[in-house]
């Protein structure tokens, strides 16, 4: 802002904030319903704003500019967290992060699929099924592939103090009849997931697999060996082998 601006800024009663990021200016807009605008013209009702209320206010010793705006159609909200230490502020913007993220998933698709492992253990069955009608070396592959599943269960076991090799036992064998029943972490049982409310959301589970396989894909496509070659610079071997004449025959 030039001083000319900051001084009409200041006859008229004007509150001018000076913001250097993109991003949070994009936010600001959304928040309050404005449209940014780079033309030196007068802004048109349709580009501008309202918020109830704009403010200079402490938080947590740190002084912040609050706007805001009481309407239904508001699409924006900041969630304050505190703590004590950086640890328990991380976990906890962690945890609001995937609680957001999980009902953004909802709203674009609210399919579930049972969680707890039981989807993944289920595709790892059928994936080893299918294995054994390969002919050839490729049934290994297969199966090997579809093993790898396993971790997902197996991973849960044993953040939960269970015997991993016990818990993939039971949950192979509901898994011939049922596709629903995995590991519940908080008693070590293997149960129905859907009836003991463990789910998790279809869009999110079906791209992380989708993601998973790529990964693999674009591994195994590598075809060249990439070897580590010496830096430059004399060889101490060579030299070592010198005469101190310099003579080398």
């Amino acid at each position: 802002m030039s001083e000319l601006a900051v001084h009409f800024f200041e006859k008229y009663g004007i509150m001018a904030i000076k913001i250097m990021s993109k991003w949070e200016l994009k936010r600001i807009a959304r928040a309050v319903g404005a449209t940014p605008i780079v033309k030196l013209t007068t802004p048109s009702a349709e580009e501008m704003g309202y918020a109830d209320d704009v403010r200079f206010k402490e938080i947590s010793s740190r002084w912040c500019t609050v706007f805001r705006r009481d309407e239904d159609e508001n699409k924006m909200a900041t969630i304050i967290l505190r703590g004590s230490t950086v640890a328990s502020l991380d976990d906890t913007e962690r945890a609001v992060d995937n609680a957001i993220s999980t009902v953004k998933a909802l709203i674009r698709d609210g399919r579930m699929v049972a969680g707890a492992g039981a989807t993944e253990l289920y595709i790892g069955s059928e994936i080893q099924k299918f294995a054994k009608t390969q002919p050839g070396l490729d049934q290994y592959a297969v199966e090997k592939f579809g093993t790898a599943f396993e971790i997902i269960p197996r991973t849960l076991s044993e953040n939960a103090g269970l015997k991993a090799e016990i818990v993939l036992a039971k949950m192979y064998k509901e898994a011939a009849t049922s596709s629903v029943f995995g590991i519940d972490c908080s008693d070590g049982e293997v149960k129905d997931a859907a009836e003991a409310k463990i789910l998790d959301a279809l869009d999110t589970k079906s791209w992380a697999i989708k993601l998973c396989i790529d990964v693999c894909l674009t591994i195994l496509k590598v075809d060249q060996i990439i070897m580590s070659k010496p830096a430059g610079g004399p060889n101490i071997n060579n030299q070592a082998a010198r005469r101190p004449d310099g003579y080398d025959g």
